[in-house]
């Protein structure tokens, strides 16, 4: 397994909800991909309760939409648990498998890598400047993330 000389760094991780998120990142979240193609993480999660998370989605690459979508992410968590790939990284992540979501904070590191190896192909395509917008509307409030991740060679 080779990642082809592939790098991935997170340049900014933003909460835009306020105060009152449901949802909070740090801001200082951090992520490589290795040689073995394993992503590794560092960071928390930080939520309150929710029943429900309908997320706007918006990706960018180099400044051009190339994804917009509305997504249900409990509905996506639970066919997610009986996908073996998905659900291997829920496990691994440590990531609720399905909604409703208690309070908590959930924090990764190093030692919990995600193998993207079935993915590699598309990280050619990938490359440049990874812009994610995500606005969630729970039945508790609201989430909003900015993340911008660059994938170099």
């Amino acid at each position: 397994m080779y990642n082809g000389g592939f790098k991935i760094k997170v340049r900014k991780v933003e909460n835009c909800a306020g105060p009152n998120a449901v949802i909070t990142a740090n801001e200082n979240y951090t992520a490589v991909l290795t040689k073995n193609c394993e992503i590794k993480s560092r960071g928390c999660v930080s939520f309150k309760s929710f029943n429900t998370a309908i997320s706007n989605l918006k990706v960018k690459k180099d400044g051009i939409v190339v994804l917009q979508d509305r997504v249900n992410l409990c509905e996506r968590l639970a066919k997610g648990r009986k996908d073996a790939n998905i659900g291997q990284m829920l496990k691994t992540l440590r990531l609720p498998e399905s909604c409703p979501v208690e309070e908590g904070t959930l924090c990764t590191d190093p030692s919990q890598a995600v193998n993207i190896e079935q993915y590699k192909q598309f990280l050619p395509l990938a490359r440049g400047l990874i812009d994610i917008e995500m606005d969630i509307q729970h039945d508790t409030g609201k989430s909003c993330f900015r993340v911008q991740i660059d994938i170099a060679k």
